[in-house]
Order: structure tokens, then sequence, then C-alpha cells
């Protein structure tokens, strides 16, 4: 494994332990990240912290179950399956008690010091929504 996949590693491990102020460390100063299914791009290492640790707020007992699955200089690809129940806000929606699985990916990018500067997150939003209830199974599904 690369350094920077053994970074991106310990980056998702120290999700996992909700050691949120490490996780901070990781990023590099002026760091963006590009989430698609939301159309945003989160900048600068607060907002970043703040987006991961939103999720581990919607539930408390999620994992996310990480793995890199492909690195090549300064970028790594990670993929995982978050699980968990719902008992925190989910972005503006209410707790529902309901569980939830997705799978997903982030690509991260890396600066010569190991420090994340950009990367991505890819998800689909529709799996949790229809889970906690917030939205219609669509038809034919």
């Amino acid at each position: 494994m690369s350094d920077n996949a053994s970074i991106a590693q310990s980056f998702f491990e120290a999700w996992e332990k909700r050691d949120f102020d490490a996780l901070g460390k990781y990023f590099a100063d002026g760091v963006s990240f590009n989430d698609p299914p939301r159309n945003q791009v989160i900048k600068g290492r607060k907002d970043l912290k703040d987006f991961y640790e939103s999720w581990a707020l919607a539930c408390p007992d999620s994992t996310c179950g990480a793995t890199v699955i492909a690195a090549s200089g300064d970028t790594v690809a990670v993929e995982g399956v978050w699980v968990g129940t719902n008992t925190g806000p989910f972005g503006p929606f209410p707790a529902t008690g309901r569980s939830v699985s997705m799978p997903w990916i982030n690509v991260l990018r890396f600066d010569g010091d190991g420090q994340i500067i950009d990367g991505a997150g890819y998800y689909d939003q529709l799996t949790p929504l229809t889970q906690l209830g917030h939205m219609p199974v669509p038809s034919g599904a």
C-alpha cells in the first residue's frame, strides 16, 4: 500500500473512532471537496470536517466500512458502505429511527506532505432518503 493509501485508510479509521479533530488535521490549507450528489463544493478544513462529521451525527452508531480500492501517485480511491440507525438530523430532515445502508466512493488527492488537497464524494442520495422515509420509493423500483 502506498503512503497516501495508508494515510487515506487512517483518515477513515479516525472517522470510525469519531476523532474529528484528528480528521481535520488530514486536510491541507485550502482543501476543496466536490460533493456532486448535492451539487456543492466544500472548501476549507472546518467545513470539510463538518461535512464528514454530519454523517456521524445523523447516525451515531454508523460505520463507513472504508477500503482503499486503488492508489496511484497522489490519488487514492476509497469505497465503503455507510450503515447505521438514523437518530440525528440528516441534513434538513429529522431523525426517523430507521436503518440506512448506502454505498459510497471518495477520490482523494494528496500533496507532497500527505495531506488531502482535494477530492470528491460519490453516493446515491435517493437510497438513504427512501430508506429513511423522506421520499417515496420510485414506481417500478
